[in-house]
């Protein structure tokens, strides 16, 4: 069973998507919906912006992935594809790989914990591909003060630059449940077996760390920032400050001469 996931946006609207959209709709949450296509066929779509196509082929995917482009909040210039495999092995223990997963039995259970699995994984490419180009951003300023012993960064810059670093952090905060063992895998040692054996083969908890890391690295780098702009504000103000003071002695000695 071939599994296709997708970064497509920050964010997907499931009720748009669960009014345009007719297949067979097999669960419901407020974050996620599941249908199934055709008998072995499924569609995973979840709120933060990642869907999942399972046993469908490029032209069924093309028009779905068009048909969400309408959903789509803050799509994303160029979509993050990761493809996965679920092969079935009758009698064969689970074995984890790179790209796929043998298992004894597929089920409907064991598509939606694999597309589940494999959303988390995009989803962090998604978060890593977001805090590296923040501190690219970052690498030019540290450049600047290594080179010319300044920073070129105006107030609303910098605002706008926090505002990014924050919305992306709360981001990932917001969907923290995405870690969070799916309710069918509670009660099933076999699912249970498959979703902890793809969270350490897609490594998403020391993904997620580096991630983490990275964020602090810039929140370092950007309270630096922050400290050289004061002084500078406050230099410049103290110039002012002279400037003033010495225009009002020119004018007193100015009166007096004349």
């Amino acid at each position: 069973m071939k599994i296709s996931a997708f970064y497509l946006a920050e964010g997907i609207r499931l009720k748009a998507l669960k009014e345009a959209y007719a297949g067979s709709l097999l669960q419901e949450t407020p974050f996620e919906l599941f249908y199934r296509v055709d008998e072995d066929s499924y569609f995973y779509i979840f709120d933060y912006g990642a869907v999942v196509f399972a046993n469908m082929d490029d032209t069924d995917m093309s028009k779905n992935l068009a048909l969400l482009q309408a959903m789509c909040l803050r799509p994303l210039a160029e979509k993050i594809r990761d493809d996965f495999e679920i092969v079935l092995g009758p009698n064969e223990p689970l074995h984890f790989g790179f790209d796929s997963l043998r298992c004894p039995r597929i089920t409907e259970d064991v598509a939606k914990v694999v597309m589940m699995n494999v959303a988390h994984s995009v989803s962090m490419d998604f978060y890593a591909r977001r805090v590296e180009e923040l501190l690219a951003e970052i690498h030019i300023f540290t450049n600047q003060m290594e080179n010319e012993g300044t920073i070129h960064i105006s107030r609303s810059n910098m605002i706008k630059f926090i505002g990014r670093m924050l919305n992306s952090k709360n981001r990932i905060i917001e969907n923290l449940f995405i870690f969070d063992s799916p309710d069918l895998t509670w009660d099933d040692e076999y699912l249970d077996r498959i979703h902890h054996g793809l969270a350490r083969t897609f490594e998403i908890q020391s993904r997620f760390k580096e991630v983490e890391y990275t964020f602090k690295v810039i929140e370092d780098n950007l309270s630096v920032f922050r400290e050289l702009y004061l002084h500078r504000e406050s230099s410049k103000l103290e110039w002012i400050i002279i400037a003033l003071i010495c225009i009002e002695v020119v004018d007193l000695i100015l009166g007096k001469i004349f």
